[in-house]
C-alpha cells in the first residue's frame, strides 16, 4: 500500500552563476534607478547618474536592459510589485482602508518610492513621456479599486448606501487626498503623514458609517 504522504522531489535551486549575478545586478541597478528617477525625474535623470551608484558603465546598463526607456519600464514594475507586498491581499473593499494605512507607513520608511511615484505622477502627463500609458493606467485602476472599496463596504454593512456618482466621488477624494498629503510629507518630513491619514481614514468611516436607523 502507497502512502497518502506525497513524497517530495528533487530540491528545486535558484539560478546559479553568471545568470544568477545578472539577475542580482538587474535589481541593484533597479533599486538606484528608482532613487535617481524619483530625485531628478526620468529626463533630468541620467544612466550615468545610475552607473556611477551602482559601479557600471551606461553601456553597460544598456546591454542589461536595452535602453533608458526600459530601465524605466522595469522600475515602474518593480514599484507596483513592491506596493501590492505592503498593501497585502486584503478579501474585501472595507479591508483596503488598513491596507492604505500599510502603505501610508512604508513610505515614511522609504522615501525613494513616494518621490519616484510624485515625480513621474507630474511627469508623465505629457503623451510622448515613457511612463504616461502606465501612470495613466496606473490611475485609472486605483479610481476603479476604490470605487469598489466603498460598493463592497456598502455590501458588506459598514457604510451607508450610496448612488454610482457619490461612489466615483468618495473614490475621486480618497486618491486626492493620499497624493496630497504625501506631497506634504515629502516637503516637510516633520509632517506626520500616518497620523494625518489615519485621521482622515477616521472621519471618512464615521462619516459614512451605516446608522441602526439605515439597517433592513
Amino acid at each position: 500500500m502507497t502512502s497518502s504522504l506525497s513524497v517530495p522531489g528533487p530540491r528545486k535551486r535558484g539560478p546559479r552563476g553568471p545568470y544568477k549575478k545578472g539577475i542580482e545586478r538587474r535589481r541593484e541597478v533597479v533599486a538606484v534607478a528608482m532613487e535617481v528617477f524619483g530625485q531628478h525625474g526620468f529626463k533630468g535623470g541620467t544612466l550615468q547618474q545610475v552607473a556611477d551608484r551602482v559601479g557600471l558603465t551606461p553601456a553597460a546598463i544598456v546591454k542589461l536592459f536595452g535602453s533608458k526607456e526600459a530601465l524605466l519600464v522595469a522600475v515602474l514594475e518593480h514599484w507596483d510589485v513592491v506596493t501590492s507586498q505592503v498593501m497585502g491581499s486584503p478579501n474585501r473593499g472595507y479591508e483596503l482602508l488598513g491596507a492604505f494605512k500599510k502603505l501610508m507607513q512604508y513610505h515614511t520608511r522609504h522615501r525613494g518610492l513616494l518621490e519616484l511615484y510624485t515625480t513621474m505622477a507630474a511627469e508623465a502627463t505629457s503623451p510622448d513621456h515613457p511612463a504616461h500609458d502606465f501612470m495613466t493606467w496606473r490611475y485609472s485602476s486605483a479610481l476603479a479599486t476604490m470605487r469598489q472599496l466603498f460598493r463592497e463596504a456598502i455590501e458588506d454593512g459598514y457604510f451607508r448606501p450610496m448612488t454610482e456618482e457619490e461612489l466615483a466621488g468618495e473614490a475621486e477624494c480618497l486618491l486626492a487626498t493620499m497624493d496630497g498629503l504625501e506631497i506634504q510629507f515629502l516637503l516637510n518630513p516633520a509632517f506626520d503623514l500616518e497620523r494625518s491619514f489615519a485621521a482622515f481614514v477616521d472621519r471618512l468611516v464615521a462619516r459614512l458609517a451605516l446608522r441602526e436607523s439605515q439597517r433592513p
